[in-house]
């Protein structure tokens, strides 16, 4: 018996050899070439970057690299100047690899970002992505084997992810990545102003829609291609301030809400889609126009007046369609239950369930940048260290020499408009996230008519118990964020940040406008 004992084993083991050899097996990866986004021929750049990426991540005995003749007679048959998912599993049946890794490389000034995107053939994991950005050749060149690194540690499982409860896996907590883009358009010569995103043209699908200084494009995300749908030019006297897109009218199409000015007259107005153009729904109003999370409303559209000697004044109104002209309703009232007296103006709150599930509470930000959390009452429960905001969008008043309550100034007024603050549960733990802008300063912090930045990024923050935690943040960009939303861009059941910065607005150099799309979801 002991003797028969021992034929079974050897027997079962000599079966099982051959799985644990096949266990054993470096994963086969194909590192396709990465795309060239930049005006200048950086060919030879995208060259060694292949090569470098292709080395790097090998692992012995873990992960093995198709070789390079292989990969180009297959990547010759791929059509178009960038690489899908389902490309990228085409040819990787093809060659025998596990995983595809694609991407790549974008240009803008002086900033190079390497964004790299690491595909299961077989299709059972979720393809994840890896960002860096670098300024300059050389910084790039001497950072891109550590970037080969992350893409190893990716293909064999090794990366910590943020989880949450959530319409998918949320990308990456800060400490393991910043945010790289998906999508990028440029607008040479154009200051941008604003970007949201909505249903405009009543089809079931949002389309995005970008302000200048005094034109709007709206665009449909195609997947590879972005289209315009349609194009609204204004006068050059007159100044988009800020841009929300919200149905109003309960038609089930997005209007388009402008704060604009001529001179240092509100000249607000709200749009229409009709026919495939833009129409005026409401023009000539003398209001600032937001959209703000309402205690007990939601996201709501809300106008206020400008003072005659101060940046506002009277109450923030609820703005209501009465099925033939636009006007101020609801008055929004300070006190218990209410606003918090700190709420003063529409563009500087918001509000939401920051600290728990059935929480009440309000986000004030103060000119310094800095950020107040406070409770229903109106009880400060918690003040940001760091500053957020930074803007350069700005109304000028020459004939008002007053500070922003009206009192005597020496100098005439500027106002500056703080960007927008997004309050969502993103990872939907009934918990709400906070996004703010912070853009940096090189120059102007502490003037009241010169700001110059370097840089500037979207960060979240979410409650950790004692106060509002980053959790993620994008990448830097260059100049400074205009603007920025969080909605579903390209209508495939998840939302999408998107972006709009200035890249150089002083000193005589020449402005360029950005339009970036960030996926928040793996």
């Amino acid at each position: 018996m002991r003797f028969k004992g021992i034929i079974v084993l050897v027997a079962a083991i000599l079966l099982l050899l051959p799985l644990w050899g096949a266990a054993q097996q470096p994963l086969r990866v194909a590192v396709l070439p990465f795309t060239v986004h930049s005006a200048e021929d950086l060919s030879y750049l995208r060259n060694g970057i292949w090569d470098i990426i292709s080395t790097r991540i090998i692992v012995e005995g873990q992960i093995e690299v198709v070789e390079k003749p292989l990969i180009e007679r297959f990547f010759a048959d791929l059509r178009g100047a960038g690489v899908s998912d389902q490309e990228a599993r085409w040819l990787g049946a093809r060659v025998g690899a596990a995983y595809v890794v694609y991407g790549s490389i974008t240009k803008v000034g002086e900033y190079i970002s390497l964004d790299a995107k690491v595909v299961h053939v077989p299709g059972q994991r979720a393809t994840s992505s890896v960002f860096t950005q670098h300024k300059g050749m050389d910084e790039v060149m001497t950072k891109v084997g550590a970037f080969a690194q992350d893409i190893s540690s990716r293909i064999l499982g090794q990366t910590t992810s943020y989880d949450r409860k959530g319409p998918g896996q949320l990308r990456q907590h800060l400490a393991y990545q910043s945010l790289g883009y998906s999508k990028l358009m440029g607008f040479p010569k154009k200051i941008l102003k604003g970007v949201d995103a909505g249903d405009v043209d009543g089809d079931g699908k949002n389309e995005i829609v970008v302000a200048g200084e005094h034109q709007l494009w709206v665009y449909r995300d195609e997947g590879k291609e972005t289209k315009l749908v349609a194009e609204f030019q204004a006068s050059s006297a007159e100044n988009f301030i800020t841009l929300d897109v919200v149905d109003i009218t309960g038609d089930k199409k997005a209007e388009i809400c402008v704060t604009n000015a001529i001179e240092d007259n509100l000249r607000s107005f709200i749009l229409t889609f009709e026919d495939g153009s833009l129409r005026y729904l409401a023009k000539g109003l003398d209001w600032y126009l937001r959209v703000v999370k309402v205690p007990g409303q939601g996201d709501s559209l809300l106008a206020q007046h400008m003072g005659t000697d101060k940046d506002y004044e009277g109450s923030m109104r609820l703005v209501q369609w009465t099925g033939k002209k636009i006007k101020m309703g609801k008055r929004l009232k300070a006190g218990k239950g209410q606003l918090p007296k700190e709420a003063e103006w529409l563009f500087s709150f918001t509000s939401g369930k920051f600290t728990a599930p059935e929480a009440q509470e309000f986000l004030v930000m103060e000119d310094t940048g800095k950020i107040r959390l406070l409770d229903g009452n109106g009880d400060l429960q918690w003040k940001s260290s760091d500053e957020m905001g930074g803007s350069d969008n700005y109304l000028d008043r020459p004939t008002v020499k007053a500070d922003k309550r009206g009192a005597v100034a020496s100098y005439p007024r500027r106002i500056y408009f703080p960007p927008r603050m997004v309050v969502k549960d993103l990872d939907g733990d009934g918990i709400d996230d906070v996004v703010a802008v912070v853009n940096k300063f090189t120059a102007g912090e502490f003037l009241s008519k010169v700001r110059l930045y370097d840089k500037g990024y979207v960060t979240a923050l979410t409650w950790d118990g004692m106060s509002l935690a980053n959790v993620w943040r994008t990448q830097d960009i260059p100049g400074y964020v205009a603007d920025f939303q969080i909605k579903d861009v390209d209508n495939d059941g998840r939302d999408e940040l998107m972006t709009v910065s200035v890249t150089s607005h002083s000193l005589g150099t020449e402005v360029k406008g950005l339009l970036l799309v960030y996926k928040l979801y793996e």
